[in-house]
């Protein structure tokens, strides 16, 4: 099997935030890429398990809010939890969208601010 290239995985503003639903209020994007993202728990849901399904509503910045499902690829704790959220079956016009946003951010945000993340 092929090896994927690493997603560019950008951190949203403080003025264009993403909001992302897990069927729950409180759950704020650390990062995102087109492959997954980064999402903060809040306290009173910490604690979820590895390769749990989940469906997320994402709304980016300047577009429509899309649902997307994915499923818990790990939870870190630094502070506030977050998951790491794999996306499944990403529709192309979905993936496209994310994509222009990570290449917006990558362009605006100077290397090296702890904005932007390679991942695997």
């Amino acid at each position: 099997m092929g090896t994927k290239a690493p997603a560019m995985r950008v951190r949203p503003t403080s003025k264009e935030p993403i909001v992302i639903q897990l069927i729950s209020d409180g759950f704020e994007a650390r990062d995102i890429s087109e492959t997954g993202a980064g999402i903060f728990v809040p306290p009173h849901l910490e604690g979820c398990i590895l390769k749990s399904p989940v469906t997320l509503v994402i709304k980016l910045p300047e577009s429509q809010p899309f649902r997307a499902r994915g499923r818990i690829i790990h939870r870190t704790k630094m502070g506030r939890e977050f998951l790491g959220v794999e996306f499944m079956h990403l529709s192309d016009a979905c993936a496209a969208l994310i994509a222009r946003y990570v290449e917006r951010r990558r362009t605006e945000s100077p290397q090296g601010r702890g904005s932007l993340a390679r991942v695997a």
